[in-house]
């Protein structure tokens, strides 16, 4: 019998490694914040076997810099596909807007910013396309920073699925309805967001980590402040 497919936050959460590396990337920015935005200096530390002093605390924060910036790497590296799964799972409910593309079952036209987008590579309303079920269209779209958002466009047919083809969303010939696309994107990723956990899980440990970094290194540059 097969296992029936888990969740994004039931892998989040069953993924020990992840786990462990947020953990500990969280509690050292959480410590150097704290050191940075008290003043407070760590100059002795007890261990199983012997107390350290330490002659120079200065050097402390920086192995501490040292090491969350190591832990952001590899919490980055843990994330990355947990994150690529978030993203697809909201941007496919961006592409399913009917202003991206709406089909008219009564005249079995498809119509929207996506057939308009593609025509210079592929007419979604070919007969071809529409008769043939091994004939079809397959688009995935990457949010990248929002104006520059693109899809993949692949056709497939009787010989296999061709080389993707990567298609602007800026070279929309309407700008009008570029900036209504990218307004709807906006919108959907800001709503999704606040929606489902899978957000904080997967980068607020990133966040506070960035947090850290920059305040530990800002007080250095400006030790007035």
């Amino acid at each position: 019998m097969t296992e029936p497919t888990k969740s994004l936050s039931e892998q989040i959460n069953n993924d020990v490694t992840l786990a462990s590396c947020k953990k500990t990337l969280i509690i050292l920015s959480s410590i150097l914040l704290a050191l940075t935005f008290s003043g407070a200096k760590i100059t002795e530390a007890n261990t199983f076997i012997f107390k350290i002093t330490f002659t120079n605390p200065l050097g402390l924060s920086s192995l501490m810099l040292l090491a969350i910036g190591y832990l952001l790497i590899r919490y980055n590296s843990l994330s990355h596909l947990y994150v690529e799964s978030f993203q697809k799972q909201w941007s496919e409910k961006v592409i399913r807007n009917s202003f991206y593309r709406n089909f008219d079952h009564h005249n079995d036209v498809v119509s929207g910013f996506i057939p308009d987008l593609f025509k210079s590579y592929v007419d979604l309303n070919n007969e071809s396309i529409k008769r043939e079920s091994h004939d079809f269209v397959e688009y995935d779209l990457n949010t990248q920073l929002f104006f520059n958002a693109y899809f993949h466009l692949t056709i497939h047919d009787e010989s296999g699925p061709s080389e993707p083809v990567k298609v602007y969303l800026f070279s929309a010939k309407n700008k009008l309805k570029y900036l209504a696309a990218i307004s709807l994107i906006s919108y959907y990723w800001l709503v999704e967001q606040f929606r489902h956990r899978e957000f904080l899980e997967l980068y607020s440990p990133m966040f506070i980590g960035f947090i850290a970094v920059f305040c530990s290194v800002w007080s250095r540059f400006n030790p007035s402040i």
